[in-house]
């Protein structure tokens, strides 16, 4: 039985199909021209998932975090059930590829909120499950996967909104001050900007790097590159997904030094969410090459204060040495890694203070933050 289309560009290039023996199967029609993704080739098929599932690919099409939560609420679907919850979102997902029922022309998701009217977040609020946030309690999966986030409609762009969920206070002002203490390193990052609506809550406005008016870009993160399911993502070593990422990759030397860069980033400001979904590249008039970086808060503030993928088998502790090493194994020169890492420990400098001017943790937040990245810091600079 035919279950669904899959799209891509715009043009129907084949279906998803569900066996009697309750396999999920993707198979190209005859016309298709271009494979829908790296581990899914033109000439051959039909795909089929571990356990019959999806194939990874699609799965990673799915939100993350709330948002899945609250699909699954509304779909009603058992916790197995991608393929009918890929079916509720599958129309404007991340890239150029489009799921929707057999039968059904793809078409936008509305926005939720409209940058040219009075903004309001309780439509983001409420698609999240967030009804009483005071009744949400804590939870311990990553920060960033847990950003409530909404599609948003405006100035001729589409962005996506994220707000922070009661569990992770201050998020979206931390995740803002990271993309400024990034900035000046000159690597692309996706654009943002901090909103607050007519409540004071605040927001962050991401515009979304795989739009450009109508036209629609491809892109795959890491675990689709690898062929990892979502649950897979903290699995791999960072060698293994930058070995991945720079096979695919029409400008390998940039997508290292980009690489290089991200970890370091995420070193030096403590963002310990870099898992295989938070890289991606990006298809571009020929081209492929990292995309813009993001998702970028600081989880130490949240007790996240490893690193998400092992560098050099480490997960914390990770000295300059081997940073080296692990740059030196992706193929860029020494030199060319101590350039990564000065123009990291530049960026960075005085990222605690503009964290915490950002935001108003409470003492253990603050003591934390400081205490953790000042001593990474003296690690990489040999003090």
């Amino acid at each position: 039985m035919i279950a669904a289309d899959v799209y891509l560009k715009g043009e129907l290039v084949g279906y998803i199909h569900k066996t009697e023996q309750g396999t999920v199967e993707f198979s190209y029609l005859e016309t298709a021209t271009s494979p829908v993704a790296t581990t899914l080739p033109l000439h051959g098929g039909p795909y089929v998932g571990a356990a019959g599932a999806l194939p990874p690919f699609f799965t990673n099409l799915l939100p993350e975090g709330r948002r899945l939560s609250a699909l699954k609420r509304r779909v009603k679907a058992s916790l197995d059930d991608d393929l009918s919850l890929l079916l509720a979102v599958g129309s404007d997902t991340i890239g150029d590829v489009q799921v929707v029922p057999h039968g059904k022309e793809p078409d936008r998701s509305p926005a939720m909120i409209n940058l040219d009217s009075e903004l309001d977040f309780t439509s983001a609020l409420t698609d999240a499950g967030i009804v009483d946030p005071v009744a949400v309690p804590g939870v311990q999966d990553k920060a960033s996967a847990r950003t409530i986030a909404a599609p948003v409609a405006g100035a001729g762009s589409e962005f996506i909104l994220k707000v922070s969920p009661p569990e992770y206070p201050w998020l979206v002002e931390n995740e803002a001050a990271c993309f400024q203490i990034a900035r000046s390193a000159g690597f692309p990052l996706t654009e943002t900007r901090l909103l607050h609506d007519v409540h004071g809550r605040s927001g962050l406005l991401v515009t979304r790097f795989d739009r450009q008016g109508k036209q629609r870009f491809h892109v795959e993160d890491a675990a689709q590159v690898m062929g990892l399911y979502p649950g897979s993502k903290c699995d791999p070593a960072m060698e293994d997904v930058a070995a991945s990422m720079m096979k695919v990759s029409t400008a390998p030397v940039l997508t290292a030094r980009s690489l290089a860069f991200q970890v370091a980033l995420a070193w030096l400001t403590g963002n310990g969410d870099l898992h295989a979904k938070n890289f991606s590249l990006i298809w571009r008039n020929g081209v492929v090459e990292p995309a813009p970086i993001y998702d970028i808060p600081s989880t130490i503030p949240y007790g996240d204060t490893t690193m998400a993928l092992s560098v050099q088998g480490r997960k914390d502790n990770i000295s300059a040495k081997m940073f080296k090493a692990f740059c030196e194994e992706m193929g860029l020169p020494s030199r060319a890694a101590e350039r990564v890492m000065e123009l990291a420990l530049s960026t960075t400098d005085g990222a605690v203070e503009r964290i915490l001017d950002a935001t108003q943790f409470d003492p253990r937040r603050v003591r934390d933050l400081r205490r953790i990245l000042e001593r990474r810091r003296r690690l990489w600079l040999g003090q």
